[in-house]
């Protein structure tokens, strides 16, 4: 991101241009993104997501009009945000809105319920073999797809559906038993 002086030569980027582009492009691109991204978007992150992407950019000083660069940044930042939540389901989530939803997961008795809940379920996580067990914890709590699971763990696709199956059906069971008991 190299700047010239009025001298007209080429200085070195450094992190306090940086800090002067947070203040002076900030604002505006906040705008940007208010205008552009969808509200389940925020702003605030898509912007520090820009700074930080050209922050990790390893030859600042071949930036020539600073401010096209960090709007061209921006559209980057956003189209990668939109994939990333369209893969996610980002549109099928609801906001949590404390009016409607209420506050009654703060309930003592609801507390302990669900840290007993979660008890049972990594009880039951440890009774399966462990590739069943990684493979679910890969998919579950990596979200990774099953040609990825398969491809870390060496198996085929059709492996790691028969595992989680295999997991999910053992977890059903085990977590219907001790619901009646």
């Amino acid at each position: 991101m190299g700047h010239r002086s009025r001298e007209g030569t080429q200085r070195e980027q450094t992190p306090a241009d940086l800090d002067v582009w947070v203040r002076k492009y900030g604002s505006a691109l906040r705008n940007y993104f208010r205008k552009r991204a969808p509200a389940t978007l925020d702003p605030e992150d898509l912007v520090q997501e820009v700074f930080a992407k050209i922050a990790r950019k390893a030859d600042l000083t071949e930036i020539s009009t600073v401010e096209s660069y960090l709007f061209r940044t921006a559209n980057s930042v956003l189209i990668d945000s939109l994939r990333r939540s369209a893969a996610r389901g980002g549109g099928s989530h609801e906001t949590f809105e404390e009016d409607r939803h209420g506050l009654a997961d703060s309930d003592p008795e609801r507390v302990l319920i669900g840290k007993e809940g979660v008890k049972r379920l990594i009880s039951a996580l440890y009774e399966l073999p462990a590739p069943v067990r990684q493979a679910f914890a890969l998919y579950h709590f990596e979200q990774l797809r099953h040609s990825e699971i398969a491809k870390n763990l060496g198996i085929s696709v059709s492996t790691v559906e028969k595992y989680m199956a295999r997991a999910n059906a053992h977890l059903l069971r085990r977590l219907d038993d001790s619901d009646r008991s």
